[in-house]
Order: structure tokens, then C-alpha cells, then sequence
């Protein structure tokens, strides 16, 4: 391969032996990649110890990370991997970044603090061969925060085998089973759509998930084979707060998020889009409302809190906003809430 390549500021991709372009590749895993040394070895492993008939490729974007996150990814020896590396630019552009480089029919997303059970691959890309109509597919999967450990969906138990959802915003909706590594994606979809919007910093993914279930069916294989597990990467007080204290001052309004996807959506709204979206509003408004903006997060819980989750806090929020007093007095009890979970 000649001398070992510099990596300047500017963008630049090194092809570690990769796959013959004129070979077919079934599967583009693309993994974003920031200051992530603690947890990336997991990841990469789970991705390469795949049992599977089909050829996949790994592109890993480097989003400007300043630790030794790409000295590592240089040290693996698998053939089939890119290395793309830019200055720092969010998850959404290193993704669509990701698909830009692919060869694949299908894109999958995996971030570096996360990892697949062995099946992954096999049964995903099986799933969408069968399923020529189908746009995605997830599979279930199991979630690790600084607050315990859910499974998603929760009906997982309630099904057999895979299945073709009838209703994509319904079941989303109900059960909201879609995230970043949990689905399997035909790539001419994501081109399709013009990938994930680089404006949002955070549930960029949901808005992409969103806009996909606008373009064809989605399916689910009930059976866990994704892990999110970034605790690690937050493991006291002072580093979780300032992940989320990035979060909240992120937090779009929700007429911002949803535009791309109400323009596809037939008039008036399904009713199926109207529960999911409510969803995603409440966890919206108590990000604006976490960085201070009290009117906007008031404002929106007026026009959708209807919709809002039924949980204690979307409660809350639905019966203060009726009252100025009322909801700035609970703005400040949740703020007061965040800041001492420790």
C-alpha cells in the first residue's frame, strides 16, 4: 500500500484494503466516531465477529476527535474498513458522510459506544431481501443509562417472528422501537430523502426515522441484537451534566424538526403521526425548558401537549401550562430535579 498517508485538517479517507469495488457489498455498517477510545474496541469487534454469508463494510468517520480514537482505528487489521476523517461537524454529516462513501444496497448506523449481538447482519439484510417493500427494519434491543436498563419495544415478547408493520407512526407511536444502530436501511431510501439533517444537533435521528416512514413499510425482528450503552463515557456528575446541558441548549422547536416530514405527510395529519410527534414534544419542551427557555417550552406544550407521553413529568406539563405561575414554578422544580440526580 506504499507509505503510511498523512491526515491534514482537511477531509480525507483512507482505504484500509478495502473491498474490490467491483465486488458487491450487502452492507455498509457507518459509525460516527468522536473521543470515543473507552467503548470503541467493543463496538468494532461486535461488528467484525458477525456470523454471516454477506459482504459488509465498515466506513468510520472521524468527527474531529482529539484522543486516540484514530490511532486505534489504524491499528485493526480487518480489510474491509474506511477511515474518514473531518473537522468536527455533528453526527448527522459524519452519517450522511458514511452513506456518501458506501458501495452497499443496504446502510446500517452503529455509534461507537454501542454494539450488535452475532445475527445482526444475517437477519437484517435477509429481512429486507424478503421484503422487497420495506423500507427498514429494526430489531429489538436493549438500553443501559445512568437511570437502569429498558428493552425496546416493550410488546417484543408479544410476536414470534418478524413481521411487517402494518402502520409505521402507530406503532412508532406506541412503542417508539426505531434508534441510531437498531436498523437496517436499503441505501437508495436514505439518498432518496437527502440523509439526516446536518441543522439538528440532537433527535436528528427521529426526525430522520420519521421522514423514512413516509417512503415505504418498516419491519421488526423481535429479537434483541443491539446494545446502547454509552454510561461509561459519562461516569460522574460533572461530565453527564455537560453532555446534557449540550442537549437541552440543541433542543429545536418542534415546527423546526418536523417540516421535512408534515411536506410528505397527507392533510390533516394521521392520527398515528399526531401520537408520535406528541412524544417527542414533551422530550422537546423539557429540553428548552432545562436551558432556560420558559416561553418557547410553554408555548409548545399549549399547541402539543395533547399529545404528550403520559408519564409523570408529561403530566405535569400538561396541567401547568395552563398557568404562567404554575409552569415556571415547575420549570424550576425540574431544573432543580436535573442538576441533583447524583
Amino acid at each position: 500500500m506504499g507509505a503510511e498517508p498523512l491526515f491534514p485538517l482537511e477531509e480525507t479517507s483512507y482505504y484500509m484494503g478495502r473491498i474490490n469495488e467491483k465486488s458487491v457489498v450487502d452492507l455498509s455498517v457507518i459509525i460516527p466516531v468522536y473521543n470515543a477510545m473507552p467503548l470503541l474496541e467493543r463496538c468494532l469487534d461486535s461488528v467484525f465477529g458477525q456470523t454471516t454469508r454477506y459482504a459488509v463494510e465498515v466506513i468510520l468517520v472521524d468527527d474531529g476527535s482529539t484522543d486516540t480514537s484514530v490511532d486505534y482505528i489504524r491499528s485493526r487489521k480487518e480489510p474491509n474498513l474506511v477511515l474518514h476523517r473531518q473537522a468536527n461537524a455533528g453526527p448527522a454529516a459524519a452519517r450522511n458522510k458514511g452513506v456518501e462513501l458506501a458501495q452497499s444496497r443496504y446502510c446500517a448506523y452503529l455509534d461507537a459506544d454501542d454494539y450488535w449481538m452475532d445475527g445482526y447482519v444475517e437477519q437484517t439484510v435477509t429481512f429486507l431481501d424478503v421484503h422487497a417493500d420495506c423500507v427498514a427494519v429494526t430489531v429489538g434491543q436493549r438500553h443501559r443509562t445512568v437511570s437502569g436498563e429498558t428493552i425496546a419495544p416493550s410488546c417484543i415478547g408479544e410476536f414470534t417472528a418478524p413481521v411487517v408493520l402494518g402502520d409505521f407512526f402507530d406503532f412508532w407511536a406506541a412503542y417508539m422501537h426505531v434508534c441510531t444502530g437498531s436498523v437496517t436501511i436499503r441505501r437508495d431510501a436514505i439518498q432518496e430523502t437527502g440523509g439526516q439533517r446536518q441543522d439538528l444537533r440532537i433527535t436528528e435521528d427521529l426526525e430522520f426515522w420519521a421522514l423514512l416512514g413516509s417512503y415505504g413499510n418498516w419491519g421488526l425482528i423481535p429479537k434483541i441484537m443491539f446494545t446502547s450503552d454509552g454510561t461509561d463515557l459519562a461516569s460522574n456528575r460533572r461530565q453527564w451534566l455537560a453532555k446534557m446541558e449540550r442537549r437541552w441548549r440543541n433542543a429545536p422547536s418542534v415546527g423546526e424538526w418536523e417540516h421535512r416530514v408534515v411536506a410528505r405527510l397527507p392533510q390533516p395529519l394521521p392520527e398515528g403521526y399526531l401520537k408520535a410527534r406528541g412524544r417527542i414534544a414533551r422530550n422537546l419542551v423539557y429540553c428548552q425548558l432545562l436551558s432556560g427557555r420558559e416561553s418557547l417550552a410553554r408555548q409548545e406544550a399549549l399547541a402539543y401537549g395533547d399529545y404528550f407521553t403520559r408519564d409523570a413529568i408529561g403530566r405535569l406539563m400538561r396541567l401547568a401550562r395552563k398557568n404562567a405561575l404554575l409552569w415556571y414554578g415547575l420549570c424550576r422544580f425540574l431544573r432543580y430535579r436535573e442538576y441533583h440526580r447524583f
